[in-house]
């Protein structure tokens, strides 16, 4: 997308080499400058997510200390006076501490950071992150009856113990989102250790927090990779479209301030600067909410909350209706003016007043969808502005930005006929098979999972209105094709998976849409090992025995990528055929064995492999 990678440097001068009071060219003041920070701020918690999620193998009491001493390091001279509780600038004390360490450092590999600048060390440390570490199991809470006396004993440490585990294990989610969860994990201990199954008490009221927890830190991942990847400029252009949707009565100076602000926020968050993140979020919230009589009538509820819960509230609140006299369309939005003869900083600027009345009108379409009709409205009026009557050109090319809608209703309505003619499991194996063809690099696991989530998106998308399912479907495609990204960038998978991932981000799912077969994939020399069949397949059920059907279909598809449906079709019936003569039988194993050889004979015969 062409406009997207400047259309807000013009609003970030200077802001971000300075936290000092600013205003850019076109005097807009920063809200960070003018709200205070909330004195209930707990540094030992944010310490602890901060070493957690920078040294994750790093052992409880190693965290602790680094913590002790780095509250030491920061902890305010007496006499010095700070506003209202305000900690600025606190990253380098952390990345001191870190680095004051050694032999932990040395212990978990990360003492090569420390010999480069500030800059460059962060850096370096950021880098180490990963998402789930190979060596770390996942977290489980210590049987009722013991953490439940833990709880009693000492409540301050033992949640203090719950913030280390979820920090480390989640390296990117946001510090004020682990507080959230954790003061929400808070409540519930008291009451579940009074009752008889505190269990089940712990599993239920649990549930809802675990399920926060994953679909958090897979958000907050996402769009940390997509600052990274595509730059801050891209992410703001992200955030108007997000900030004009929900708050549609706000003009756009306004919406323009907000999204400073906001983007300055999450770049703090997604640094690892647990302090800035905090503080700054909750002066954005706190605006919000003292200006809500203009932004919206759907978040007066929110701002009756704790100042934790109103920032998650807010960002999960309803779209605001849209305004009354609103104009349906925008024909005609430049008027007379060649838009060909604006200076860049004037294309920036109405391209992104563009968005925000585009996105105000359209708070049910997915952000990617708008952003894709922002670079064909681009297009469209330098190709007019060059013909010789432009007003007469634009009325006639502004109906094909519906184009970028339509296509994406008729793939929502595809995979919503293809979910109610098959269901969940089998519509997972036409991506499963797709996606084996687009990405054959991918290990079965990852296939399996990234197509299990697209099928699940389907169950779940398509039970809604027709207009929630394209904001439902895109949303979640973004997030899904957007792991597969951030997995790309640790390993490439091919050139393919490459192109789509780093060219456009309005274009990522439509991209991968056109992507076929991976031309550059060789397959391995044909091996009998991966098909060979066992009595399980007869003993197992449900999801189990899907995923082993599936692992089938991927060594086969791995095979010969260039497999057509009838040869799929004919394979996967024979192979059903075998199953179920060899699963009546006593002798199960010898008729897989038996059954078995002859299926990859034929299958390989007709297939040429």
């Amino acid at each position: 997308m062409k406009w997207v990678g400047s259309i807000f440097l013009i609003f970030l001068l200077n802001f971000t080499e300075s936290r000092t009071p600013h205003r850019n060219e076109y005097g807009i003041a920063s809200i960070l400058d003018s709200y205070q920070c909330t004195a209930e701020i707990n540094l030992t918690d944010l310490a602890t997510i901060f070493f957690a999620q920078f040294i994750q193998e790093a052992t409880y009491m190693e965290v602790s200390k680094m913590v002790k001493d780095v509250l030491t390091a920061i902890e305010k001279p007496a006499g010095e006076e700070q506003s209202a509780g305000c900690l600025e600038n606190q990253l380098p004390a952390f990345l001191e501490e870190m680095c004051h360490e050694k032999e932990i450092l040395e212990k978990y590999g990360l003492s090569d950071c420390c010999s480069q600048s500030e800059e460059e060390r962060h850096s370096c440390f950021l880098a180490h992150k990963k998402p789930t570490p190979t060596s770390m199991q996942l977290f489980q809470v210590p049987e009722p009856v013991v953490s439940c006396e833990a709880y009693e004993e000492d409540r301050e440490t033992f949640m203090n113990k719950y913030i280390y585990e979820i920090a480390r294990r989640h390296p990117f989610l946001y510090a004020p989102t682990i507080l959230l969860l954790a003061a929400r994990y808070d409540k519930i201990i008291p009451s579940c250790c009074k009752v008889e199954n505190a269990v089940e008490c712990f599993q239920t009221k649990g549930a809802s927090i675990t399920k926060e927890l994953r679909e958090n830190s897979l958000f907050n991942q996402h769009a940390c990779a997509v600052m990274k990847n595509f730059g801050l400029q891209t992410f703001q252009a992200i955030t108007i479209t997000k900030l004009s949707q929900k708050f549609t009565k706000v003009n756009f100076t306004e919406i323009r301030k907000l999204v400073l602000d906001v983007a300055h926020v999450h770049e703090h968050c997604c640094r690892g600067d647990v302090v800035d993140c905090l503080q700054d979020g909750e002066k954005i919230i706190s605006y919000i909410c003292s200006q809500q009589d203009t932004l919206s009538n759907k978040i007066a509820e929110c701002c009756k909350l704790t100042t934790l819960e109103r920032g998650h509230c807010v960002i999960n609140a309803e779209n605001d209706e849209k305004p009354e006299g609103l104009s349906p369309n925008l024909n005609r939005f430049l008027g007379d003016k060649d838009f060909n003869q604006f200076s860049s900083e004037e294309k920036n600027i109405f391209l992104a007043s563009y968005v925000h009345e585009y996105s105000r009108r359209h708070p049910q379409l997915a952000v990617s969808i708008i952003l894709r009709v922002a670079e064909g409205y681009q297009e469209l009026l330098e190709k007019c502005f060059q013909t010789e009557n432009p007003l007469e050109c634009q009325d006639k090319r502004e109906e094909e930005l519906q184009k970028y809608i339509q296509e994406s209703q008729a793939l929502a309505k595809q995979s919503c006929g293809l979910f109610r003619k098959l269901g969940e499991y089998y519509l997972q194996n036409v991506f499963l098979i797709a996606y084996t063809k687009k990405a054959p690099q991918l290990t079965s696991s990852e296939l399996v999972a990234i197509t299990r989530k697209m099928a699940a998106t389907a169950a779940t998308c398509c039970q809604l209105s027709e207009d929630e399912l394209l904001a439902c479907g895109e949303g979640a495609a973004d997030i899904i094709i957007g792991h597969l990204c951030i997995r790309h960038d640790t390993t490439p998978v091919n050139p393919g998976v490459g192109q789509c991932c780093t060219s456009s981000y309005a274009n990522r799912r439509p991209c991968f849409g056109s992507l076929v077969v991976d031309e550059t994939y060789v397959p391995p020399a044909f091996s009998g090992d991966k098909f060979i069949f066992h009595k399980d397949l007869c003993q197992t059920e449900g999801l189990a025995l899907h995923t082993m059907i599936q692992e089938f279909l991927i060594n086969l598809v791995k095979q010969k990528p260039q497999i057509t449906e009838e040869q799929l079709g004919a394979v996967t019936a024979d192979f059903a055929g075998m199953l179920e003569k060899c699963c009546q039988g006593q002798e199960q194993e010898v008729c897989l064995a038996e059954e078995g050889q002859q299926l990859i004979s034929k299958s390989r015969a007709a297939l040429g492999v």
